[in-house]
């Protein structure tokens, strides 16, 4: 081994102490001053000064420390003045260092705060796991159901750096009202950064990813970590949106029990296929899946323990009776006649939780009002379909679609992509496929003559998220131009990729439903909150069950008579259907109300709708 000389070690044991940072070189220069002060002192002992050698090293450090203690000295002892003078000096030195040394930490230390490196220090906080555009419309959610709270807290990690991260959201959300917003920067990945997070004592996780491989190997990660750490809140889980369907049972395999996964496409696809036959049905879902308005919980009502189902609708004037929770499953709509017990929870859509109010009376409505016989069907949607574009959700809408329409329904689908759907088999549509490239203004006004009142409008993900964004927009400035000069009403359902763009297109006109990622951080939201509500919302979209549905109001009530809600929800309830709110159009504008106060009056005229919860 070869020999190091003296002067080599010393400079590696230098190297060694200047890089263990601030503290480790404040107390090189302490041991430093010290040693001097300590050597000057005995010097002055040497040199025949009076006093002992404690009393000769105070007075050397005193020249340290403070410069102007030299003007104390005479000239009796030249040699003293000297050597108190180099003191004084060489303290000069170590405290230009010192202070060096203590604005570089500083500087370091707050550069390491601006990171995003230090821990949380919170209890019951929401975790976002990943930073993209998706990201305001959770915080957003998010906000929304912190208000009940006097300080909620999100906790956001991206791999953007903090700084970065902190302007874009303060720049959408200058006030975040009861909730603090928290910004950590690192790989979702890594166990320390995690811990960085305090993910153990979270409430809940959400895992804001785009790329499926991505969301799964961050389960993966958190599953891992989680299982070395006592958690706060042991009931913790995360809430993760998963595009394909291969992916959808290895992410709950690698979540543990842990994991609420959406099968992201699907729930679009069900979504569209129910909205674009029903004009304002999904701003019903919105009211639904998100935290502006209200909102579904699952509340213990005692007193209404040993009446039936039926019975219970009406003892609410604020709140809508959507079904029943209990050990065995939730039951979106149950029987009209099962009994409440004390193991079932109501599922009330009310303004926030536990904000209802139970009558102390009986519900009284007005039978002379209720439709005892019902009228010939007037059919409230039309079924064709035109669809412009197409992606891999296609043939899940139209399975979906197929589902809800009657035989013979068109289908026209135009698009430049060589689509197959011969594999597929429909029970009443048969889609009509036209290979053609986009679709300009002309070409689109002779399509719609051809009587297809539901157009549908697919992104291209062969695109640039806001090439494809951009051509959807244009589609649709063509058919609200076609739609404005021709007077013909058309339903549109669009589906964007960037929540910006998508409220460009809905801030244009309110009638028409623009889908996307952003329905899905609805979802997403609401589980995060309470995972319970997965099989809810499974029910309510699913086409086994109950659905909603919009049915004309002469089926329940009379016309052109102020009637109140309970009379509206007691018709209902005797057809098996809940009566969540109504449709109105008014000067040739939508107006949707969920959950209208029962006991307010209103005169419902020829063509307005009541919106239910019904089997069919």
């Amino acid at each position: 081994m070869k020999k190091r000389s003296f002067i080599q070690k010393l400079k590696y044991r230098f190297d060694n102490i200047m890089s263990k940072g601030t503290i480790a070189l404040i107390g090189l220069l302490c041991l430093v001053t010290f040693v001097i002060v300590c050597i000057a002192g005995a010097i002055t002992v040497l040199i025949g000064m009076e006093g002992g050698i404690a009393s000769s090293i105070w007075v050397s450090f005193m020249h340290a420390l403070d410069p102007g203690t030299i003007t104390t000295d005479t000239l009796d002892n030249i040699p003293y003045v000297i050597l108190q003078t180099v003191v004084t000096i060489c303290g000069i030195f170590i405290s230009s260092v010192l202070i060096g040394i203590i604005s570089s930490g500083l500087e370091s230390k707050l550069s390491s705060l601006r990171k995003g490196t230090s821990i949380v220090i919170e209890d019951g906080h929401t975790v976002i796991l990943g930073f993209n555009d998706n990201i305001y419309t959770l915080i957003n959610e998010l906000i929304g159901a912190n208000e009940n709270q006097k300080d909620g807290c999100i906790v956001v990690l991206g791999e953007e750096e903090k700084e970065v991260m902190e302007d874009a959201i303060a720049g959408r959300f200058p006030d975040t009202k009861t909730t603090r917003i928290i910004c950590r920067s690192g790989s979702p990945c890594e166990p320390h950064i995690l811990e960085r997070c305090s993910v153990e004592t979270s409430k809940s996780i959400i895992i804001n990813e785009y790329d499926d491989p991505q969301s799964i190997k961050i389960i993966l990660a958190l599953t891992s970590y989680l299982k070395d750490k006592e958690l706060t809140h042991p009931n913790l889980y995360f809430t993760v949106a998963i595009n394909d369907a291969q992916n959808v049972e290895a992410a709950r395999i690698a979540g543990e029990g842990r994991a609420e996964v959406i099968f992201a496409n699907d729930a679009i696809s069900r979504i569209i296929a129910h909205t674009c036959r029903q004009p304002g049905l999904s701003q019903v879902l919105v009211e639904l899946f998100d935290y502006d308005g209200d909102e579904l919980y699952f509340e213990d009502v005692p007193s209404l323990r040993g009446l039936t189902f039926k019975d219970t609708l009406n003892y609410f004037d604020k709140a809508v009776v959507f079904g029943i929770r209990n050990d065995s499953g939730t039951y979106l709509n149950p029987p009209m006649d099962t009994v409440i017990t004390a193991d079932d929870k109501l599922i009330l859509l009310e303004d926030d939780d536990g904000s209802f109010v139970v009558s102390e009376k009986t519900p009284e409505f007005k039978e002379e009002l209720i439709v005892k016989e019902l009228p010939e069907q007037r059919k409230v949607e039309t079924d064709d379909l035109l669809v412009l574009g197409s992606n891999p959700m296609l043939p899940s809408i139209l399975k979906e679609y197929d589902c809800y329409v009657d035989d013979g329904t068109r289908v026209v689908i135009v698009t430049d992509d060589d689509l197959d759907l011969s594999a597929e088999e429909y029970r009443h549509i048969n889609p009509e496929i036209r290979k053609e490239g986009f679709v300009n203004r002309a070409r689109m006004e002779e399509i719609l003559t051809e009587d297809l009142d539901n157009v549908l409008i697919l992104s291209n993900i062969h695109l640039e998220a806001e090439e494809a964004d951009a051509r959807t927009l244009l589609s649709l400035i063509y058919l609200w131009d076609i739609i404005k000069k021709t007077k013909h009403r058309v339903s549109i359902t669009s589906e964007m990729r960037k929540t910006v763009n998508q409220r460009l297109a809905t801030g244009s006109r309110g009638d028409d439903f623009v889908i996307g990622s952003n329905i899905v951080n609805l979802l997403m939201t609401q589980i995060a909150e309470n995972r319970e509500l997965t099989a809810l919302f499974e029910d309510i979209l699913d086409e086994d069950g109950s659905e909603l549905y919009m049915k004309p109001i002469e089926n329940y009530v009379l016309l052109d008579t102020p009637v109140d809600f309970y009379t509206v929800t007691e018709s209902a309830s005797r057809q098996g259907h809940i009566a969540v709110g109504y449709k109105k159009i008014i000067d040739d504008e939508m107006l949707i109300v969920t959950n209208p106060a029962k006991s307010e009056e209103i005169t419902f005229v020829e063509g307005d709708l009541l919106i239910v919860v019904a089997e069919d």
